[in-house]
């Protein structure tokens, strides 16, 4: 034991003194395409070893088949227009959802028609949706329908032109568009851009339009590059500015207009990542809403780079109908092989078999698609030439499974992917260079306990400690810091989910009421007669609480049912006492107001106050039966 004393305090030393922190790359980092290939590559390999998949096409046909109709269709859409795959497991798979749910949001039918679009289905319902759902929730139901015709589907509800004309008069006097308020929201506003961006230079009013929208979301910038929406700096925010921009074919990296301090959209959005590949919400912790729409955000961009059609022109779009560029017209012009904001005819380049790269679907495959017209030949492999974030010419490999760089530009590692479950190949678990993370722990970690522990054994073979037995103990030591680090996840205070404390320094008073439905017939028995669910009951809270602690600690201590479909730390109360959004229309739902006025953030961004009244109502008309 004295002989392996030395050793083991050596070990365990050397393994204690591995930080937890990550790299942080450069707030005015830029990145080429090859890296941005490398970063959607990651957000593949944690998803398929978050979910124990053998590569991306058993991703697709395992996880994302078993959640068809629940969370996989943003992710669809985003592997559809990235690369070559089989999406007949999941057609299906969404199919049988849809045959057995009834869905009653008009904006809900749209996302699952765009993804049958994506997957390249023929079914009735894409065409059922355009027919019968266009409008029927607001201005969002308007964007997502304008999306469908834009995939050359007809409806019976709106002509394009019409519904152009629609969206174009919910514009805010601000030159946005919001759900509700006043004020143009920046993901509503930029989201609307993107269905827009077709038309833009071939229609005047949008262009216009359009372009009045981009300076707002410019003056809505924050100083650090990123964007807000409801009050809250957050990733899906910079990650739809990314989209919209990369649309219009305007690089989200370089325009002056949305460089703030030396920083741009797309390395805020970076600043949500964390070292396994995923993305945070609003920072510290996982989040997969922010997950995929960050990935949906860096296919847009590298489909902007290599000249394709913006992300929501399906590639797999299965129908004859003409496409907008051919409804639009406009001038054709071209820059370093980008779509060009006014030239709608490049989107005739968005055949169904035209632009998808030939590559193979190993694990971690993600790829991105490339047109024919960009495609060169050097040494008998196909290439596609495009440029760097600093107009430098690249030319990106169209057969590997990971991009790659000529000559003319510095090579580029792909990012390491450190932290993610047991359950990763080894493939998936491959060491390369981070050049753009930020918050990530475990693989840097776990690369400290593996080097101490070689270091260990180095010093024991210096010292002629030759007995097996120390580099054994050695093994042991590391794997179970190995197995530490894998098992625990250690979390900014500001992410863990708080409940409200029994007493605290503060008192708010809360009440949960649906009065506004007492006169309609009721859909369950738990509605009563006079609309309060809770009367006016008072809670002590702390310092630091929100309108969300205080609604659970009403809902705890009175046991009231409560249904929030919210991701961690941005909850979304669709359901209280059993009445849920939808039931009395495609506009009502639960909202919240605080002394009077309704806060323009969500509730567990909502801080109380000493003395705050709290009230959670029923609305039939999205908040407008309430004033």
């Amino acid at each position: 034991m004295k002989n392996k004393l030395p050793a083991l305090l050596l070990c365990l030393l050397l393994i204690l003194s591995c930080g937890s922190t990550a790299y942080a790359g450069s707030a005015d980092e830029t990145y080429t395409v090859a890296q941005v290939q490398s970063l959607c590559d990651g957000i593949v390999l944690y998803e398929q070893a978050r979910t124990g998949s053998n590569g991306t096409q058993s991703f697709i046909d395992g996880y994302l088949c078993d959640n068809a109709g629940v969370s996989s269709e943003f992710t669809v859409m985003a592997l559809s227009q990235s690369g070559n795959y089989d999406f007949g497991s999941y057609e299906r798979a969404l199919l049988d959802y849809l045959g057995t749910h009834n869905v009653y949001s008009a904006t809900s039918r749209e996302k699952y028609a765009l993804a049958l679009c994506a997957a390249g289905s023929t079914d009735r319902y894409i065409e059922d949706t355009a027919d019968e759902a266009i409008g029927g929730l607001g201005v969002m139901s308007l964007v997502f329908g304008l999306h469908l015709l834009n995939n050359g589907y007809q409806s019976s509800l709106y002509s394009v032109d019409g519904l152009i004309s629609e969206i174009l008069s919910r514009r805010m006097d601000d030159g946005g568009w919001a759900v509700m308020g006043t004020r143009g929201d920046t993901d509503v506003t930029a989201m609307t851009i993107q269905s827009l961006a077709p038309y833009y230079g071939g229609r005047s009013d949008v262009t216009y339009a359009v372009d009045e929208a981009l300076e707002l979301l410019s003056r809505l910038q924050l100083d650090n590059g990123g964007f807000k929406t409801m009050g809250a700096e957050n990733c899906e925010s910079a990650a739809q500015v990314v989209m919209a921009l990369s649309s219009l074919g305007i690089d989200a990296q370089t325009d002056e207009r949305f460089i703030k301090n030396g920083v741009s959209p797309m390395s805020a959005l970076m600043s949500y990542r964390n070292g396994d590949g995923s993305f945070s919400h609003t920072g510290g912790g996982t989040d997969e809403n922010a997950t995929v729409e960050a990935l949906c955000a860096l296919v847009a961009y590298l489909r902007m780079c290599c000249g394709q059609t913006p992300f929501y022109i399906m590639d797999n779009a299965n129908h004859s109908a003409p496409q907008p560029a051919e409804q639009s017209g406009g001038d054709t012009s071209s820059d370093s092989g980008k779509s060009s904001p006014g030239n709608p005819s490049s989107l005739s380049s968005s055949g169904s078999s035209s632009s998808g790269a030939n590559r193979t679907n190993d694990p971690g495959d993600a790829p991105v698609s490339q047109s024919d017209q960009n495609i060169v030949v050097i040494d008998g492999r196909r290439y596609v030439e495009s440029t760097n974030a600093a107009g430098e010419k690249v030319t990106v490999s169209a057969e590997e499974t990971q991009a790659t760089v000529t000559p003319t530009t510095a090579p580029v590692q792909k990012p390491s992917y450190g932290g993610m479950q047991p359950s990763a190949t080894a493939d998936q678990l491959r060491a390369t260079a981070d050049e753009a993370g930020s918050g990530g722990y475990k693989g840097y970690a776990i690369a400290g306990v593996l080097i101490a522990a070689g270091a260990a054994c180095a010093v024991l073979y210096f010292l002629k400690k030759k007995n097996k037995k120390n580099y054994i103990a050695v093994g042991i030591i590391a794997a179970a810091g190995v197995i530490f680090i894998l098992l625990t996840n250690f979390e900014s205070p500001d992410s863990y989910h708080r409940e409200a404390a029994a007493d605290g320094d503060l008192t708010v008073t809360l009440t949960i009421r649906c009065d506004t439905i007492i006169d309609r017939e009721k859909v369950n028995e738990y509605i009563p007669d006079d609309g309060i669910i809770l009367d006016t009951t008072e809670y002590a809270l702390n310092d630091g609480d929100t309108v969300y602690d205080a609604l659970l600690a009403a809902v705890h201590s009175k046991h009231i049912p409560m249904d929030n479909r919210g991701a961690k730390g941005s909850a979304y109360i669709a359901g209280l006492n059993f009445l849920y959004e939808y039931d009395y229309g495609e506009l009502s739902g639960w909202m919240y107001r605080v002394n009077g006025e309704f806060p323009d953030v969500g509730c567990e961004s909502c801080y109380v106050s000493d003395g705050d009244v709290i009230e959670w109502l029923y609305t039939t008309d999205i908040g407008r039966d309430l004033e």
